[in-house]
């Protein structure tokens, strides 16, 4: 009811019994009543023109009708349904996948870090008392086997050295001797056998064969030790340039990356101090320190998976190598570790991470991913996408949601198996439904009377 002429008409009670005939004209197709001659109504009238208008839509039918149109439009349009077109569907990045039935594992979601494997890790020393001349290496080089890290100045090479001259020098000379104590012996044997030599002639002769020889032997032992020696100091293999050749050598022990230098040129060293650290970072360990009411799912062999800080939104997966025997009194845990594969090298020691541990699987559930649980308008539900055609219709079906692990969510009731539900861009999916029923309702009302 209002002033507007074209809109409906009201009339005071003086009139009423003319308005059916004089005033209003009723239109069946659109169910609405038009003014057909004006009024001039005074302002102390108007509350008693409210009033006649409500006896007055009596008299001419009833109340206003939903014109048909809308009616059909409202009713092929569900309230929390949206239809995307192929240009949106495509643009939205939104993809489907069925609810499927999984058996369900519980998990524990525990605090862990990446270390540094020990059977890959070594911390090379020093092996003499001497000056560093050269540190070759940064934190973060990659090496490869026999590649020299670290040289060092000391007189312990030169020592070494000398002690192999004078190894070889005896070695020679106790060779020599055996050999003259060897022929001495034979020709004590052939004098012996003409007759022509006594046998303490002959045992003398065998006797020093034998001293001859130990004192051979004794003698390549020197020299083999002496020889162990000076390579113990300065190792076989390449030498890169800008090397003293009387620089003691620490080389890799195999191929890898430097984690840590301890020295630096110049410094004074004492056999076993620390001068580099190289690992092979190709496999790390995941540490957990595991409750113990989850022990029964650390078991060696079982999956872990977590996630990392510098790659948000990634998972990765270990597998549990070792299981410390004992738990710790105080925090009633138990140290779990869990090699993790880094050939591509994206992970780097001490790490944090936030680690999930799987429990045995036991019942069957129905689960889709976690990111295909939304809120909506305080209820939880889940968009399901059908295809129509090119495009695809939207629709938001409450649901309740049971357990949630390793990115999966139990659903205990909603949605049967099967059911194609929007994993990637549910969110995106369920703007777009409540923007196109705010549309709807938006057209709803501007149709109205």
């Amino acid at each position: 009811i209002s002033d507007s002429p074209d809109s409906t008409c009201f009339a005071p009670s003086a009139f009423r019994s003319r308005a059916r005939d004089s005033f209003c004209r009723r239109n069946d197709m659109a169910g609405t009543f038009t003014m057909v001659s004006s009024l001039t109504v005074t302002p102390a009238a108007r509350g008693r023109a409210l009033l006649s208008a409500c006896a007055l839509l009596a008299a001419c039918g009833g109340e206003p009708k939903t014109p048909p149109a809308a009616a059909a439009a409202t009713a092929a349009a569900p309230r929390d349904t949206a239809l995307l077109t192929p240009e949106a569907l495509a643009s939205s990045g939104v993809t489907v996948s069925a609810a499927t039935r999984i058996p369900w594992r519980d998990a524990w979601q525990l605090p862990a870090r990446l270390v540094l494997d020990p059977t890959s890790t070594q911390a090379l020393g020093s092996i003499v008392e001497g000056r560093v001349t050269q540190v070759r290496v940064q934190a973060g080089d990659r090496v490869t086997r026999g590649q020299v890290l670290v040289t060092i100045h000391s007189h312990e090479l030169t020592s070494a050295r000398n002690e192999l001259e004078q190894a070889a020098a005896g070695r020679a000379e106790a060779e020599n001797t055996a050999q003259l104590a060897a022929t001495a012996a034979a020709r004590a044997e052939r004098l012996y056998d003409a007759q022509a030599g006594s046998l303490a002639d002959l045992e003398r002769a065998r006797a020093a064969k034998a001293a001859a020889e130990s004192g051979r032997r004794r003698a390549a032992a020197e020299y083999e030790r002496a020889s162990e020696m000076v390579s113990h100091l300065r190792p076989p293999g390449a030498i890169q340039k800008g090397v003293d050749p009387e620089d003691v050598l620490v080389r890799a022990p195999f191929d890898g990356v430097v984690v840590a230098r301890h020295a630096e040129p110049g410094a004074v060293v004492t056999p076993g101090a620390s001068l580099v650290t190289v690992s092979r970072t190709g496999q790390l360990v995941l540490s957990l320190s595991v409750p113990e009411a989850a022990l029964s799912a650390a078991r060696v062999g079982s999956e872990v998976q977590f996630a990392v800080p510098a790659y948000p939104g990634r998972a990765f997966s270990a597998r549990i190598t070792r299981v410390s025997p004992a738990l710790d009194s105080m925090s009633r845990t138990a140290e779990v570790f869990a090699t993790v594969d880094n050939r591509n090298g994206e992970l780097r020691g001490e790490m944090s991470a936030a680690a999930e541990v799987f429990g045995v699987a036991r019942d069957s559930v129905v689960a889709v991913p976690v990111g295909a649980i939304q809120d909506f308008e305080g209820d939880t539900v889940v968009v399901t996408g059908v295809r129509r055609g090119t495009g695809m219709l939207l629709e938001a079906v409450r649901v309740r949601v049971g357990r949630r692990a390793a990115g999966m969510a139990e659903l205990i009731a909603g949605v049967a198996p099967g059911a194609p539900v929007v994993g990637t861009g549910a969110a995106v999916a369920k703007a777009e439904i409540l923007r196109q029923r705010d549309a709807r309702a938006a057209d709803a009302e501007g149709g109205a009377p």
